[in-house]
C-alpha cells in the first residue's frame, strides 16, 4: 500500500509535467483514448519492471529464509515458490500499474487544450492536486507509523524473551531421543528397567553430573499432551470441575538434572512402581490451580478417564516454560516405575560443552543395547534457541518491512517536497526577489514537509493503538500502549521526515530569484 501510494504520486507529478506534452499530441489528432491508452502502457510497464524486480528479489530471501530457519518452526519444510504465487504477483503488478495508472491517464487526457498551450508551459502548483499528493505522503506515513509500532513491540518482547525465567537450567546439557521396539522392550516392565540400567552407565562417565528420562523435555520434540483432571477432596474448584493439565512421566533424579527446583515434598524413587502406592508430583502452578495457597502434599488427583486411582501428591516443583518462552505451563508428573512412553528424552548434566561427550554418550547407550539408535541428539541451549524461532522471526520480518515502509515513505516526502519547489520556482523567485531571506525560504518548505509529515504520524499513532489488539497475544513483558516504544517511534519518524524534508528546502533556500523570473 505504501509503494502504491508512491506510484500514484509519481505518476500524478508525472502527469502534471507531461500537461503541454499531452496537449501537442492532442492538437496533432490523438485522441483521448489513445492518450489513456499509451499513459496506461507506461505504467503497467513501469509496475511490471518494479515486480520483475521484486519476484528476483524474494528468490533471494525465500533461500535466506529457509537458511535462517531452525526446525519445525513452521507447518512446512521450506518455503517455496511456485506458480500460484508467481501468478498472483504478475496479476498484483498488473493491477497496480492499471489502477494506479489509471486516475493519472484520465486526468491528463482531460486538459483544455488552449489554456496548456497558452501557458507555455509555466508551471503552477495546482491547490487540489497538491493536497492529493501531500495526503498520500501522509497515508504513507501513517502506515510506516504502524508498522514501526508494531516492530518495536515486538523488538521489545524479543528482549524480554531472552532474559526470562525458563524454570530449569539450560546449560550444558545433552539431549536425545531413544525408542526401544516394545515387543523387547514393554513400556510397562522391561523398558523402565532398560531406561535405569542405562541411567546408571551414563552416571559412570566422566565429564557427567546426572542423567535422567522424561517423555518430554522443554522446547523438544516430544509428548506434549494434556489429560484432564480432578481432585476428590477440599480444592478452590467447583466440585467435580475438570482441569486440562500437561503431563510428563519421568525418572528419579530428572528434576536435579535439569536444575528444576524441588520446592515442596520429595523426589521420585526406584520404589515408585506398578505395586507400590500411585503418586505424582505436580508443578507450582498446578497445586495452586487446585488448592490455592493450601499445602498441597497429601492431596489427591484422578485422571476423569480413570477415577478409580488416585494419585497422592508427594512433591512439588518450580514452574517450568514448557512449549513457549512467553508463558509458564501447569504440569503434573508420574514416576517412570509405573511404565515409559514409545519414545523418551534422556537429558544428560556435563561439566564441559556437552557435543564433546557425545561419543562416550553414544559408546554406552551402545552398550546397552546396539540395536538402540539416538535420534534429535541437540543440546539445551539449541532447544532453547528454537523455542524463540518463531518470536524471532516475527520480529525480523516486520522489522524488515517497517525499515522498507519508512524508507519508502521518507522518499514519498522527498518527492513531494522536490515536485512542489519544482513547481513553485516563480513564487520562490519573487519572493526572494521582494527581500525574502533563504533561511525563511527554508523554513517555508520544511514547515510544509513536517506539517504533511506530522498528520501522517498522527494517525499513524492512533492506527497504532488499534494495532494493538491484533499483536497482543504475540507480546510479553510490555503493554500494547507502551510509551517508549510510541515516542521513539515518532521520534524516529520525526527525524526521517526533518532529513527528507531538508533536501528539497535546501534546493529552494538556493534559487537565484534573477534566473527563476528570467525562465518564466
Amino acid at each position: 500500500m505504501i509503494a502504491c501510494a508512491n506510484i500514484a504520486n509519481l505518476l500524478l507529478a508525472r502527469a502534471a509535467t507531461r500537461q503541454k506534452e499531452m496537449a501537442t499530441r492532442t492538437a496533432l489528432g490523438a485522441s483521448r483514448g489513445r492518450l489513456v491508452r499509451q499513459l496506461l502502457v507506461e505504467s503497467v510497464a513501469f509496475s511490471i519492471a518494479g515486480g520483475t524486480l521484486g519476484v528476483a528479489g524474494a528468490f533471494w530471501v525465500v533461500q535466506a529464509i529457509n537458511r535462517a530457519l531452525p526446525p519445525n518452526t513452521l507447518p512446512v519444510q521450506a518455503i517455496t515458490i511456485n506458480t500460484a504465487v508467481l501468478g498472483f504477483a504478475l496479476a498484483l503488478t498488473i493491477v497496480t500499474g492499471v489502477v494506479f495508472g489509471a486516475v493519472p491517464a484520465l486526468r491528463t487526457s482531460k486538459i483544455d487544450l488552449n489554456e496548456v498551450l497558452k501557458s507555455a508551459g509555466r508551471s503552477e502548483s495546482g491547490g487540489m492536486r497538491a493536497r492529493v499528493r501531500n495526503g498520500l505522503a501522509a497515508a504513507e506515513i501513517a502506515l510506516a507509523t504502524i508498522l514501526l509500532i508494531g516492530a518495536g513491540l515486538l523488538i521489545q518482547t524479543l528482549a524480554h524473551l531472552q532474559h526470562v525465567r525458563l524454570g530449569f537450567d539450560d546449560h550444558e546439557l545433552l539431549t536425545f531421543q531413544l525408542a526401544p521396539p516394545t515387543t523387547k522392550y514393554p513400556v510397562t516392565t522391561q523398558a523402565p528397567l532398560l531406561y535405569r540400567a542405562l541411567l546408571e552407565s551414563l552416571r559412570s562417565l566422566p565429564g557427567v553430573k546426572d542423567a535422567a528420562v522424561s517423555s518430554g523435555i522443554p522446547f523438544g520434540a516430544g509428548n506434549y499432551t494434556t489429560h484432564p483432571m480432578l481432585t476428590t477432596g477440599a480444592s478452590v474448584l467447583s466440585p467435580e470441575q475438570l482441569v486440562p493439565i500437561n503431563w510428563r512421566i519421568v525418572s528419579p533424579g530428572y528434576f536435579k538434572a535439569m536444575g528444576i527446583p524441588l520446592l515442596r515434598g520429595r523426589d521420585f524413587t526406584d520404589a515408585d512402581g506398578p505395586n507400590s502406592q500411585p503418586v505424582m508430583i505436580v508443578s507450582q502452578a498446578t497445586a495452586k490451580k487446585f488448592w490455592g495457597e493450601s499445602d498441597p502434599l497429601g492431596r489427591t488427583l484422578t485422571r476423569s478417564a480413570d477415577r478409580k486411582t488416585a494419585f497422592t501428591i508427594v512433591g512439588v516443583v518450580g514452574d517450568v516454560r514448557d512449549t513457549a518462552l512467553n508463558q509458564e505451563s501447569p504440569a503434573l508428573y508420574y514416576p517412570m516405575g509405573i511404565r515409559v512412553a514409545a519414545l523418551m528424552d534422556v537429558v544428560v548434566r556435563t561439566t564441559t560443552a556437552p557435543e564433546t561427550l557425545l561419543p562416550s554418550v553414544r559408546e554406552k547407550v551402545h552398550e546397552t543395547d546396539s540395536e538402540l539408535a539416538l535420534a534429535n541428539v541437540r543440546s539445551m541451549d539449541e532447544w532453547v534457541s528454537n523455542g524463540a524461532a518463531q518470536p524471532r522471526l516475527n520480529t525480523i520480518l516486520l522489522s524488515a518491512f517497517a525499515a522498507m515502509a519508512l524508507l519508502i515513505a521518507a522518499i514519498g516526502i522527498y518527492g513531494v517536497l522536490a515536485y512542489s519547489v519544482n513547481q513553485r520556482t516563480r513564487e520562490i523567485g519573487l519572493r526572494m526577489a521582494l527581500g525574502s531571506r533563504p533561511v525563511a525560504v527554508l523554513r517555508l518548505i520544511v514547515t510544509e514537509g513536517m506539517t504533511m509529515a506530522a498528520a501522517g504520524i498522527g494517525i499513524g499513532i492512533l492506527g497504532g493503538l488499534g494495532l494493538g489488539r491484533a499483536v497482543a497475544s504475540l507480546l510479553y513483558g510490555i503493554t500494547v500502549r507502551d510509551p517508549a516504544t510510541f515516542a521513539s517511534v515518532i521520534t524516529v519518524l520525526a527525524i526521517v521526515s526533518l532529513a527528507a524534508c531538508v533536501l528539497p528546502a535546501r534546493r529552494a533556500a538556493r534559487v537565484d530569484p534573477m534566473v527563476a523570473l528570467r525562465h518564466e
